[in-house]
């Protein structure tokens, strides 16, 4: 990989889940990954249904752990854990 396109992939450094204020129930958390780029993101909300620990985001890139994030909640949908 050329280093151009290394330097251009941000990777998460941590993810806490945020409140939200005056969100209604459903939307109440969101992941916010903080970025190697010292950047911080809101990637996507909180699924009580689908749970996924913050910390398996860790070192992956934002499209990673979106793709992750559906994959888990295909495995759930489909009956799996």
């Amino acid at each position: 990989m050329p280093e151009s396109v290394k330097e251009a992939i941000v990777i998460i450094q941590s993810v806490e889940l945020v409140a939200l204020p005056d969100a209604p129930a459903y939307q109440n958390k969101v992941y916010r990954a903080h970025m190697d780029s010292g950047e911080d993101i809101d990637l996507f909300q909180q699924h009580w249904d689908v749970p996924l620990p913050p910390e398996s985001l860790i070192g992956l890139t934002v499209a990673e752990a979106r793709k992750k994030r559906t994959e888990r909640m295909l495995a759930v949908a489909e009956g799996g854990h």
